[in-house]
């Protein structure tokens, strides 16, 4: 793990219940978008064996601010591979979590089952209910394997609204075409309690601490919609995986398990 990165996501245990302080940050153009959401999952068994991925695999996009698809310098921004996503579980309490992950609030957590910044289960706490790879590596792609859900970037031209997709339509459709994309694929996380939770996902760049010397910021953060984790009698089976999933996977990222059409287990509604 490089230097820096566990102070960033294992934060010390806090007395009260308020979320850790967050650290500004310094790079404004920088925006995350979960571009595919998690809807369920199998609660898996304590051992490594028994992996349960989320479904669908949460799939983050990195966002810049005017970004410019002409310009090599944006361009190379998209391409930097010391960006990383890190991704944390919570709990989420009731119905009184926020329903945009862009809201300011974050959901309720409990002291007790939290310890380091990570989930545990109720029944060991020395064991963290999320398992797999939550720190991801950028995946970049010359033009976007699904430009129909493809957002846009943000402009400045409309600072009335943080929204994705402001701006005329014509000009949001034409500049989807053939457009790059960089994004950071969690195909490999497993939950281990059944329950109710949101992820919340920090892009960061370690280059950063190469570059100054100084501690890493947190460049954006974007939260996850709630989803339900089942236990194994309860799951209603896997959803047919996405066209942006299909896509990613044909463009290299071989990590990612698919399904096609009719081919996912179960077909019960979440």
């Amino acid at each position: 793990m490089p230097h820096g990165f566990d102070k960033l996501l294992h934060h010390e245990p806090e007395s009260s219940p308020s979320p850790p302080p967050r650290q500004k940050s310094t790079q404004s153009r920088y925006h995350l978008h979960v571009r595919q959401q998690p809807l369920a999952a199998r609660a898996c068994g304590a051992g490594d064996r028994d992996r349960r991925p989320v479904d669908p695999p949460p799939i983050v996009q990195i966002l810049l601010l005017d970004f410019d698809s002409e310009s090599q310098d944006d361009r190379d921004i998209l391409q930097d591979p010391r960006f990383t996503v890190g991704c944390l579980l919570f709990p989420v309490s009731g119905s009184s979590a926020p329903s945009n992950p862009q809201d300011d609030q974050e959901p309720e957590r409990d002291s007790e089952r939290e310890k380091d910044g990570v989930a545990r289960a109720d029944d060991d706490l020395s064991t963290p209910l999320l398992s797999g790879k939550a720190f991801m590596s950028p995946f970049y792609v010359d033009a976007d394997p699904d430009p129909n859900s493809a957002p846009t970037h943000p402009s400045s031209e409309y600072p009335q609204s943080p929204s994705l997709t402001s701006g005329p339509s014509n000009l949001r459709n034409a500049s989807k075409l053939h457009q790059p994309a960089t994004f950071f694929i969690f195909a490999d996380l497993s939950i281990r309690s059944a329950g109710t939770y949101r992820l919340q996902f920090r892009l960061m760049n370690w280059g950063s601490v190469e570059d100054t010397g100084q501690s890493m910021p947190i460049l954006a953060e974007a939260w996850s919609d709630p989803f339900r984790v089942y236990p194994a009698k309860d799951f209603p089976g896997m959803q047919d995986s996405s066209i942006l999933a299909e896509g990613l996977k044909e463009l290299g990222f071989v990590e990612l398990k698919t399904r096609g059409k009719g081919k996912g287990k179960g077909r019960k509604r979440y």
